[in-house]
């Protein structure tokens, strides 16, 4: 006799959770020999490593066979996953909201089985995501966009009303450098995502750290966060007996989002949860720009890494992301090692800063990037269908900026100070100052200037802010693109060329009113001059811009006209477009009359000299595109690399969870980072 299941709900419930699980089960005798190719390359090369190995890091458990891996999915987490990842023995620490993912921690051996899931398109390891770690107004230009005012205010730019979120150690809000005219901090939110990593706490117990007083909370017992959130916008008067240390935005508002810990460690996952934050509450602090002085493995291609992916959607949501390059320029031989771009500097989206050094003289005629700078290209990268390995090989670092032996906030007590006593300039408590270098100092130089830009016009877009810097900046001689990016940073050149264009770009573009090819210029309004002097020296701009970083594009019209790559949302990479994440095809992208400076870059591809590519546009030389670009044709910078000898080429930056805090003390086997913080980048480069 048949039984109707209407009659028995109870039945029809209990029938449907057997049907769930067995599904759920099907296939958890999965292994690495009997997996299918498409489900084991779901898994990033070092989880793909990790199944048959036995490491203790940060994100794999040795002893108890476990690993913390980033989950992302197609769509949002569904409920039927939650329940895999609970049924394979796992367990979810976080879900994130500016990608679609979670953090897992669960048996390493049933890893292929949460792969086989349809809904997960990607596994990544919660990598490390580690710190890379006045004089600066005048040899930037900034002094040029203000004066003092009365009672410490300033007359121009000064980054008022502005909020850059500093994702870092930590910024101590009651230094004296964060005060505004009145005595009050413009510290204005903090949130802390790293202290509730019991993880990390783990691996460090590890390695017998000792534990340090005020690891939790916003204090920066590091000392990084603060000195990173003084160098953009600390507000350090001059005396009779000195120039003070102001930052490039002295009146920006700080938001102190604490993603590392009193070591100046943090991992991938608490980063994403930090940028989190950043999107639910951009509006209330009227976050506009989001500084990321940190670095963490670049094992995956930018396309799925999750870091990347945040930054971003942050991106596409109209914050400018700033990131330092890394300081990996240099092998342990002391040879130049390219193609060493950390994560998430390798994204294209981002403005990615390399560091120069200014001798310590206002003058830009002696300023050479530093040797510890990362270069590019970036070497990231996926595997194809055959096995081939594709490197994203795109054109990094964007820009550099001053960073070597620069003076900023010391937060009180800090272990960098407390370590490496010779770090302090100056002052004491509240008042103190120390000394740093490395591409995390440049990083925030440039964070700064994107807040001057945004009070100057708060119509830019991300893109277009990037775009600008690039083209306003200064080649310095003897660097090819892969050093120095588009140039040296010019904020007076910048401020100018962004008060020349409307200010309803952003509203334009977000309303769908503006096309390409549609006048950008303000009303009753020329071109600028292309040119600058700074501390009395004159030099021209660049006048040429990385465009998805495999392009090369160059002239006025760059700026004249509305180009489809300053709409926040669109990525274009070689011949691939996307908007929000999705594919593009037949796209007007960019106008008539904008000149493409690809073909400059031959024979030498990434090694071309940024003088000779300036002069070869001021000349002339390039292409002078009449129909403008639609993404049919596309354009594709060359994908050549010739290498001269002497020097080497990363194949992927991986970090393997080792860095070095301080003078032999290394935490974990694998490279030495050495992230700006310790004197060898400073001074025993002999870069002083």
């Amino acid at each position: 006799m048949t039984i109707p299941f209407f009659r028995y709900p109870n039945l029809v419930k209990v029938c449907s959770i057997l049907i769930v699980f067995a599904l759920l089960l099907s296939s958890v005798q999965t292994n690495r020999a009997q997996a299918e190719p498409a489900v084991l390359n779901k898994l990033t090369t070092v989880l793909q490593q990790e199944l048959t190995a036995v490491n203790q890091l940060i994100w794999s458990d040795a002893t108890n066979q476990r690993v913390r891996v980033i989950v992302q999915t197609n769509g949002l987490v569904s409920t039927t996953l939650l329940t895999l990842v609970n049924l394979l023995g796992g367990n979810v620490v976080r879900r994130f909201s500016s990608i679609n993912g979670m953090l897992v921690e669960m048996p390493k051996n049933n890893l292929l089985t949460l792969a086989a899931n349809p809904t997960v398109e990607r596994i990544s390891a919660d990598h490390l995501a580690i710190r890379t770690a006045s004089h600066l107004e005048a040899t930037t230009g900034a002094d040029k966009t203000r004066t003092q005012g009365f009672l410490g205010s300033f007359n121009g730019l000064d980054g008022s009303g502005i909020g850059i979120a500093v994702l870092d150690s930590g910024i101590m809000a009651s230094h004296n450098d964060f005060d505004n005219a009145l005595g009050l901090s413009r510290v204005t939110g903090s949130v802390d995502t790293v202290s509730s990593n019991s993880r990390l706490a783990l691996f460090e117990n590890l390695l017998n750290l000792p534990l340090l007083s005020g690891l939790f909370g916003n204090s920066d017992s590091y000392g990084h966060g603060s000195h990173v959130a003084g160098v953009a916008a600390g507000r350090s008067q001059a005396n009779g007996s000195g120039r003070g240390f102001m930052g490039v935005a002295p009146n920006a508002n700080l938001i102190d989002v604490r993603v590392l810990d009193g070591y100046g460690i943090g991992q991938v996952s608490d980063v994403i949860a930090g940028i989190d934050w950043v999107m639910a509450n951009r509006g209330l602090r009227n976050i506009k720009v989001m500084n990321l002085s940190l670095a963490a493995p670049s094992t995956e291609s930018y396309v799925t890494d999750p870091l990347c992916r945040a930054v971003r959607r942050a991106v596409a949501a109209g914050i400018t992301v700033v990131v330092s390059a890394g300081n990996f320029g240099l092998t342990e031989n002391g040879l130049e090692r390219y193609g060493s771009i950390a994560a998430p500097a390798n994204d294209p989206t981002v403005i990615t800063v390399g560091s120069a050094n200014t001798r310590q003289s206002d003058g830009r005629d002696d300023d050479a990037v530093n040797h510890f700078s990362s270069r590019g290209p970036t070497r990231s990268h996926a595997l194809a269908a055959d096995g081939q390995t594709q490197y994203d090989h795109l054109l990094k670092p964007d820009l550099v900026a001053p960073g070597n032996r620069i003076v900023a906030a010391e937060s009180r007590n800090n272990y960098l100070a407390t370590h490496h006593p010779s770090l302090h300039e100056s002052g004491s408590g509240s008042n103190a100052f120390m000394e740093l270098s490395g591409t995390s100092v440049a990083a925030p130089v440039v964070s700064g200037a994107v807040a001057l830009l945004l009070q100057k016009n708060p119509g830019l877009t991300p893109p277009l802010i990037k775009a600008i810097l690039q083209y306003t900046a200064q080649q310095l001689p003897n660097a090819n693109i892969s050093q120095q990016g588009a140039g040296l940073l010019n904020i007076e050149g910048a401020v100018r060329l962004a008060g020349a264009l409307r200010t309803d770009i952003a509203s334009s573009v977000n309303s769908g009113r503006l096309q390409v090819g549609n006048s950008l210029m303000r009303a009753g309004t020329s071109f600028p001059v292309q040119t600058s002097t700074l501390a009395g020296q004159t030099f021209n701009w660049g006048r040429y811009i990385f465009a998805g970083g495999s392009h090369v594009l160059a002239g006025a019209e760059l700026f004249r006209r509305y180009q489809a790559i300053y709409h926040p949302a669109l990525v274009w990479v070689r011949n691939r477009v996307t908007l929000n994440e999705n594919p593009v095809a037949d796209t007007s992208l960019i106008s008539a009359g904008v000149i493409n400076a690809d073909a400059l870059g031959h024979p030498y591809s990434v090694f071309t000299s940024g003088t000779a590519l300036s002069n070869g546009v001021a000349m002339g030389q390039g292409l002078t595109l009449a129909e403008g670009i639609v993404i049919s044709e596309g354009l594709t910078l060359a994908e050549g690399l010739t290498l001269a000898e002497g020097l080497t080429l990363a194949e992927g930056l991986t970090l393997a969870e080792g860095l070095t805090l301080a003078e032999g003390l290394t935490l974990a086997e694998g490279l030495t980072l050495a992230e700006g913080l310790t004197l060898a980048e400073a001074y025993a480069l002999g870069e002083q």
